[in-house]
């Protein structure tokens, strides 16, 4: 086996055992020393996938795109669609890159080609709207261009080992940097990394949403045993192997029902369930939908943004808070703080908001005050995204 196959192996191995971190080091190490490494180029854009962090993913899709000698890999179309869902311009640039590839069958091409064309049509959609300018203002930039930019993991296989970690720590002293330090970390299997995520662990002086995140990066990182996270004047021993409470990148599993009853809510307001149907499910505890009532409850249309925003909420103050995070009971009152976040959210960026009022109670009340505590500057932000949105508005009307 050679090394090349050995580094792709091991990133495997790591990916099975959920430790993203040291899996995504593998995959961008046998990359670059075998750039036509088609296992190592899937492994690596699953890797930084579920670590959540879209644009190394969106970068490492964007070059593979642009391999030709690579063959064509399903898995990868997945990707694309998901990852550059809001940017229909580099999406069918990547279908028309990936289309030509040898090992396509025709077929696959002739599917590929039809959505390619379909997303050309949205952009050139979006062109005639806004124009060049304003969307690449929005970020919705050419495969190129994502191709081209340095992802962290390239930037610390371009310098030394030491020269890496002499700038790492002094991001772990700029509060402004510690996060994009602790999150880098995961991607180094070298004991001065896990050193430096358990001195953030028991640093009261540091973010507590970065102390979280300490923990799970030590977790990418290879860790399996306790470790001591210190929060709020109390410590707390936490262990990797099956972390309590959930510990995750994503909306914790705890919150799901709760999230369902909101998108539930949203099918009652739209009519596509009935107040009757709602409430028998709504006024119960259960943490399953049956069948049925879900099948028709995805018919409802939720705006994304909105869910986006909520998740958002949930994952800001359960960072801040974790480990000490609420049991989620009640999720109706959970549902009904969701939905009173979205319909803020969407009249302060000036949108209508077309639902009924939100179900309002005390409870609810403490909960939609919990996750805003873990995002202080909510309705500033709420602000500033009024003010892009109507320069974008002015940016179309100057296109008509």
């Amino acid at each position: 086996m050679s090394k090349n196959e050995e580094l792709t192996g091991y990133g495997r191995q790591y990916l099975q055992n959920d430790t993203y971190g040291a899996a995504a080091f593998c995959f961008h190490r046998a990359i670059r020393e075998n750039v036509s490494n088609e296992n190592a180029w899937n492994g690596i854009i699953l890797s930084l996938t579920l670590m959540k962090r879209e644009a190394d993913a969106q970068t490492m899709l964007a070059r593979y795109g642009l391999l030709p000698q690579l063959g064509y890999d399903q898995d990868m179309l997945t990707f694309a669609v998901m990852l550059w869902r809001e940017n229909p311009q580099a999406l069918a640039e990547w279908l028309n890159a990936v289309s030509s590839r040898q090992n396509v069958t025709e077929t696959t091409r002739n599917t590929l080609t039809e959505l390619s064309a379909d997303v050309e049509k949205a952009y050139q959609e979006l062109l005639a709207e806004y124009g060049e300018e304003s969307l690449r203002a929005q970020g919705l930039f050419k495969l190129q261009e994502y191709a081209s930019r340095q992802t962290e993991l390239d930037w610390t296989a371009d310098n030394t080992p030491d020269a890496v970690y002499a700038q790492i720590n002094e991001w772990l002293q700029d509060d402004d940097k510690v996060l994009t330090a602790v999150r880098l970390l995961c991607m180094l299997p070298d004991p001065r990394s896990e050193k430096l995520l358990r001195r953030v662990c028991r640093n009261e002086e540091m973010d507590p949403k970065a102390r979280t995140h300490a923990l799970l990066a030590l977790r990418w990182l290879g860790l399996r045993e306790n470790v001591r996270i210190n929060k709020f004047k109390e410590s707390f021993v936490i262990n990797l192997e099956n972390p309590e409470p959930e510990l995750t990148v994503s909306v914790p599993e705890s919150f799901k029902p709760a999230l369902d009853r909101m998108k539930l809510w949203y099918a009652k307001e739209q009519g596509v369930v009935s107040a009757e149907e709602y409430e028998a499910f709504a006024s119960t505890d259960e943490a399953e939908m049956p069948a049925e009532l879900k099948e028709k409850m995805e018919k409802a249309d939720v705006p994304s943004i909105l869910q986006e925003v909520v998740h958002a909420l949930i994952r800001s103050a359960y960072d801040h808070y974790y480990p000490l995070v609420p049991t989620v009971t009640g999720s109706r009152d959970w549902s009904a703080a969701f939905v009173s976040l979205m319909k803020d959210y969407s009249e302060g960026i000036g949108e209508q908001w077309t639902m009924g009022e939100p179900e309002r109670n005390e409870t609810s009340g403490q909960h939609k005050n919990w996750l805003l505590s873990g995002s202080p500057d909510f309705y500033e932000s709420i602000a500033e995204a009024k003010k892009l949105r109507e320069f974008h508005q002015a940016a179309k009307a100057a296109q008509r």
